[in-house]
């Protein structure tokens, strides 16, 4: 005899009564739960709320690759909550999320997830998410990159000539007092 999983039951009823109260008329559930209208209206309000999917803002910064590491992800959700640090990684099988992590030295990796989904689902929509927004930000670059070819210096270049801008400007500026302000007292 198969045992029953009472946690599926459960589940099955809550899924049931979400349903029932989606779908049914306001007045049958305000008399099904024994509530007034209003009530009745709260509660199917609260229901639709809680089980619409999030919204996800997601920003990619692509990086010059550093092993299977191609960038950074930062998510908002609801435009309330903000979670910074996820890593896009490649692989043979294609891009996929890394979660943010802090080092843990109890861990068999050495590190720790800070955050992470808790349902496979929503992993799925986040890796969706992610890689979409890393295809469509590595298009940009790579559409600015053909637009100029002349800025097509790598960010060490640019920081050299930045270097070698701000030492010219300082160059040209009056020296300064170089009093000693001990002598004065």
């Amino acid at each position: 005899m198969a045992k029953t999983n009472p946690n599926s039951d459960a589940a099955l009823e809550v899924s049931e009564q979400t349903e029932f109260l989606m779908n049914a008329p306001i007045a049958a559930v305000a008399e099904n739960y024994g509530v007034s209208i209003d009530e009745a209206v709260n509660m199917r309000v609260a229901a639709a709320i809680a089980s619409a999917p999030p919204k996800l803002d997601v920003t990619v910064r692509p990086i010059e690759p550093k092993g299977n590491l191609i960038g950074y992800a930062t998510l908002k959700f609801n435009d309330s909550f903000v979670v910074e640090d996820f890593k896009v990684l490649q692989s043979e099988k294609g891009i996929f999320v890394g979660m943010p992590s802090r080092p843990d030295k109890k861990s068999e990796t050495g590190y720790r997830d800070t955050s992470k989904p808790i349902t496979k689902e929503f992993r799925a929509v986040l890796t969706e998410a992610v890689t979409a927004e890393y295809h469509a930000a590595a298009e940009r670059l790579q559409t600015r990159a053909a637009a100029d070819p002349e800025k097509k210096t790598g960010l060490t270049e640019q920081m050299k000539n930045g270097a070698k801008q701000a030492a010219a400007h300082n160059a040209v500026l009056p020296p300064k007092d170089s009093k000693d302000k001990n002598a004065e007292l």
